[in-house]
């Protein structure tokens, strides 16, 4: 799972979270970019990261996690390809 700011994503399974990070982290080291990720279902997230963006990663086992399949939502910066 995958909190940006006010928005929470499903992160999808085989999501390569070690180089997601090291994306993110130079996203915000040059300044700002969007960087792209999957999520549950295959839907392609794009979000724009720069110092000013919070998140946060935690681990879900997938086969207990029963919670929603979160949106996007596209008020907080983030949009997918639908």
């Amino acid at each position: 799972m995958m909190a940006v700011d006010d928005a929470t994503f499903a992160l999808a399974p085989g999501q390569d979270v070690a180089d997601l990070e090291r994306r993110i982290e130079t996203a915000v080291h040059d300044g700002g970019r969007f960087e792209r990720f999957t999520v549950t279902g295959g839907r392609e997230v794009r979000v724009l990261f720069s110092a000013h963006t919070r998140v946060v990663l935690w681990g879900v086992d997938a086969t207990t996690d029963q919670g929603p399949d979160v949106e996007p939502d596209s008020a907080a910066g983030v949009w997918y390809d639908g």
